[in-house]
């Protein structure tokens, strides 16, 4: 049963300034009591909530300033409720949508019922900084990527083509073979990318070093025993689910939680085919798509999630490529969440039936 609370604390939280709503039931009707705008500070905050009743509860969305707000108010002795506003399309979707009508509806749905909000649990702070790291090394990696793409364009515009190497040993080629023209374009750009390279590298050591704690260390160890599955793949996993798998009552609960699930149209006789709803983290999809295309890559080793992804793309052409490699990367973070619920149970890569699969699937070819 959700919590019944008497007056409510809604804030519509913005970069520079929040708007405050404190609403109170009389006889049963919402009534707004209080509205005021506050800076988006850990002192403007704290000042506010300084006069208010720690009985109210305080409720905003997720976003940036998330965090730092639910540890001032916690550590103030509010209870705190973020909102999921991915759930809350009467605000995202309001045609009278603005700070004002936004934080009275946040307070609203508090007095109402908390199960309205959706509300979210927050990571820990050392999951929170494994994702950090992430995404920073993923920025560079791809400004590294379109650098070396632009300087290739360059070079076949001036009739050569620059040798073949991957773009973490760019920056070592050997430019003394190179047109004059060319080298007075690049040899900055080629100085940024040493630089650029020094800079993954040292995320990719904090990367490590924090994979090795407790935090992570047993939940990261037991992932890795899946094929091509490596560090960045599991610690990206376990940061972005928090450790806690328990969240999720079934496996299969992680494919629409990371928006691998397709939508649902269905009315009456219609039922439309969709695309995945693409919730969730989209560095965790990309990094499942990276490991599901290894899978079903023709030198991998044989798995029963290769077996899957074959089978689906003998049903047709590129489209089947694309709906295997995606029902591969969902099937990979349901195997991952199984894995990690019992972390006792030996993993079998390939069952026989899957071994007998795929082995009619090549002699089919």
């Amino acid at each position: 049963m959700s919590d019944a609370y008497y007056t409510a604390i809604g804030i519509d939280v913005s970069d520079r300034k929040s708007q405050i709503c404190v609403m109170t039931k009389n006889r049963g009707t919402p009534k707004v009591v209080l509205e005021m705008t506050i800076p988006t500070t850990k002192d403007g905050l704290a000042k506010f909530l300084a006069t208010q009743d720690k009985a109210a509860p305080v409720t905003f969305e997720t976003g940036t300033h998330c965090r730092w707000m639910s540890e001032v108010a916690t550590g103030m002795g509010f209870k705190v409720y973020v909102a999921n506003p991915c759930r809350l399309k009467m605000i995202t979707e309001s045609k009278t949508k603005n700070d004002v009508n936004d934080a009275r509806t946040l307070a609203r749905m508090t007095l109402a019922d908390v199960g309205l909000l959706h509300p979210v649990k927050l990571r820990g702070a050392e999951h929170q900084k494994m994702i950090n790291l992430h995404e920073m090394r993923n920025l560079l990696i791809k400004q590294r990527t379109g650098v070396i793409v632009q300087m290739r364009c360059i070079a076949k515009s001036m009739g050569f083509r620059l040798p073949k190497c991957s773009t973490a040993h760019f920056h070592r080629l050997e430019t003394g073979s190179w047109p004059r023209e060319f080298q007075d374009i690049v040899w900055p750009m080629m100085k940024n990318l040493e630089q650029l390279d020094i800079t993954i590298k040292t995320y990719e050591k904090q990367i490590r070093e924090l994979a090795e704690t407790p935090v992570f260390k047993a939940q990261v160890d037991r992932l890795r025993e899946i094929h091509y599955v490596g560090l960045y793949v599991a610690t990206g996993f376990v940061a972005v689910i928090g450790g806690n798998v328990e969240k999720f009552a079934k496996p299969r609960d992680i494919g629409p939680w990371l928006g691998l699930a397709p939508k649902q149209d269905q009315s009456g006789d219609i039922d439309k085919q969709c695309q995945v709803t693409k919730a969730g983290s989209p560095f965790m999809r990309r990094l499942l798509i990276e490991s599901a295309q290894m899978i079903l890559h023709d030198g991998s080793v044989d798995t029963d999630l290769k077996a899957k992804g074959m089978r689906m793309c003998l049903r047709g052409a590129k489209i089947a490529k694309h709906k295997a490699v995606t029902a591969v990367a969902r099937s990979l973070a349901v195997l991952m969440v199984a894995l990690l619920k019992k972390p006792d149970v030996p993993y079998v890569p390939l069952s026989k039936r899957s071994e007998k699969e795929l082995l009619e699937i090549r002699m089919a070819a």
